[in-house]
């Protein structure tokens, strides 16, 4: 298989960004899907060859493909199970029809094996299935949570004014593994070529951390000391209905948190050593992204 070109959905977000960067660093003929053009001209290079499509539409996501060897997507936000699985047959009839090669689905939250069914993870497994049974080449990703995350509005403000971090809504004695996006783009473009296919990939950064660890690095860029005071799950649930919109959404998110910390003390964790060793890649150590990346987050979004 040789893939020179990739499709990546939600080019101008959290995710799927780095994933155009990344694609773009490899050499790849990138290819940006969105519902506003105009606003990707402005955000993406000009190397980028941008088009209008919609997730739900397959019509416009076959057009979309056309001529493209591999696609890159995910759920932009937590949809009804029977919506997202309509937009992952969308995008799995569309891949057929156009000839794609290989598609790579991240589902954007952790939903690991060890988890119980609830409404987020029962989703992600039949969208995995429907995947990994689709005639095209399929690779499942499972990120542990974002590093992005901690440009949340209410997070810098938390930070910035009152030295407190509040997220995640975990013990302070549980060490896991967090994920950057930027590591996800590079995992991503790794995933196209490498001996990965029909499997699902648990990802993330290297350098597990506990919530008082991960606040001693962000003190370094903040320039003020910030300590770790998780919120409830409840108040966790009602932050997130603001932040989406959706108490529907903010609900089953934050009843995914709720199954990671009643499930085990510790994790998720993921054996990064493993993951680079398999895709070739460097991963980004927790401490080096806070050093080098949060600053300017923090600029552009604070």
């Amino acid at each position: 298989m040789n893939i020179n070109s990739l499709l990546v959905f939600g080019a101008r977000g959290v995710q799927g960004h780095p994933v155009v960067d990344a694609a773009m660093d490899a050499g790849l003929n990138v290819r940006a899907a969105t519902r506003d053009v105009e606003g990707a001209e402005e955000k993406l290079s000009e190397q980028v060859d941008i088009v209008e499509a919609d997730l739900g539409d397959a019509e416009s996501i076959a057009e979309a493909a056309e001529g493209v060897d591999a696609l890159f997507f995910h759920l932009p936000i937590l949809p009804e199970k029977l919506r997202a699985i309509d937009v992952v047959d969308n995008v799995i009839a569309a891949a057929v029809r156009s000839g794609v090669q290989r598609l790579v689905f991240s589902t954007g939250e952790y939903s690991g094996d060890e988890l119980p069914a609830g409404d987020f993870v029962t989703a992600m497994r039949e969208i995995t299935r429907r995947l990994l049974d689709c005639p095209v080449d399929a690779v499942i990703l499972r990120p542990t949570l974002y590093l992005a995350n901690l440009v949340w509005p209410h997070v810098i403000r938390e930070v910035r004014d009152q030295g407190r971090l509040t997220y995640p809504p975990f013990s302070e004695k549980r060490r896991l593994n967090w994920t950057s996006t930027e590591d996800q783009g590079r995992i991503v473009v790794a995933c196209l070529e490498a001996d990965v296919v029909g499997e699902i990939l648990d990802i993330a950064s290297p350098e597990p951390v506990t919530g008082p660890e991960l606040c001693r690095h962000l003190s370094r860029v903040w320039g003020r000391e910030v300590h770790y005071a998780p919120q409830s799950n409840d108040d966790f649930a009602d932050m997130l209905s603001h932040l989406t919109g959706s108490a529907r959404v903010a609900r089953a998110i934050a009843g995914l948190y709720a199954d990671i910390e009643k499930h085990d003390k510790q994790g998720p964790r993921v054996d990064t050593d493993q993951l680079e060793q398999r895709l070739g890649i460097r991963l980004t150590p927790v401490s080096e992204w806070v050093d080098e990346r949060l600053g300017a987050l923090i600029e552009l979004y604070g």
